[in-house]
């Protein structure tokens, strides 16, 4: 009988068009110290039905739960899981099987390591890097810098609550990371580009991006479940964003500056000649 050390969890709604992608990306065949354990949160078109039944019927372990959303589904995966080490992957992203091994190497070799990320780049909609700010503890007082994607201990996961059920206007990965560094696990990346994510027209995120309302909301609830972390480092916080801000201001009196010489040299009377000459220079 193998010996599960990684579980894989991907919630899915409705995900059929893309479920084999995300599945085919983890490299299932090759690694055998892997499960993939997917979660059905309620879907109900033909497309995803009968993509979970294939999957079901090549010995992939397939789970199901009513519609309770994304955190409900992760924490049921990761409920059921054999492994001691947990990936969650959505089901319309996808991974290279090389970040398994990667950052399960950094949590063998380093036990106060809570979860371990990667570089990541962006498909479908738009593409190119994913340009995340740089991680710091300093950083994760401000916003969330680390994706859902990202390798944890189960065992970290039972002993910060898993992922709140209650945010419903999102960011409970953010709530989650934030819990394992209050715990006093660190978060570490690595540099190279593991991780793929979808770009979509119309998705959770975006959703919570044009919803200012929501965005605070969210953000106010992370602060409210770890008010006590906050007040520990709120002198880390302050000067983040003082620094943020002057950097900002700089740098708009930089473009004020490059902004002033290009209308003054605009005004010199080569410069106006020279725009001339290129106006009535003939094409071809």
């Amino acid at each position: 009988m193998r010996e599960i050390q990684v579980s894989v969890v991907m919630p899915c709604r409705n995900d059929g068009s893309t479920l084999f992608e995300a599945t085919a990306s983890i490299g299932l065949e090759a690694q055998p110290q892997v499960e993939l354990i997917v979660v059905d949160d309620g879907s109900d078109d033909g497309e995803t039905l009968r993509a979970l039944e294939a999957l079901e019927s090549r010995g992939i372990c397939v789970l199901h739960t009513a519609g309770e959303g994304p955190s409900a589904a992760r924490n049921a995966g990761i409920r059921a899981a054999q492994g001691r080490y947990i990936l969650p992957l959505d089901a319309d992203d996808r991974i290279e099987p090389a970040y398994i091994a990667a950052a399960k190497a950094v949590l063998d070799d380093d036990p106060v390591c809570g979860a371990v990320y990667c570089h990541a780049d962006l498909f479908g909609a738009a593409s190119g890097p994913w340009m995340l700010p740089e991680y710091s503890p300093e950083r994760m007082l401000v916003e969330n810098v680390v994706f859902v994607t990202a390798m944890f201990r189960k065992e970290d996961w039972a002993a910060v609550g898993g992922f709140r059920t209650d945010m419903r206007d999102g960011l409970e990965d953010y709530d989650f990371f934030l819990g394992l560094l209050e715990s006093g696990k660190t978060i570490r990346q690595l540099p190279e580009v593991y991780f793929h994510y979808r770009i979509k027209p119309k998705s959770r995120t975006t959703r919570l991006l044009e919803d200012a309302g929501a965005t605070k909301r969210a953000y106010r609830s992370v602060f409210e479940h770890h008010q006590a972390y906050y007040e520990a480092h709120w002198r880390e916080a302050i000067c983040l964003l003082r620094d943020e801000a002057v950097q900002q201001r700089y740098e708009k009196e930089r473009l004020a500056e490059i902004n002033g010489l290009f209308a003054r040299l605009r005004r010199l009377p080569l410069a106006k000649r020279l725009a001339r000459r290129l106006m009535k220079r003939p094409e071809g």
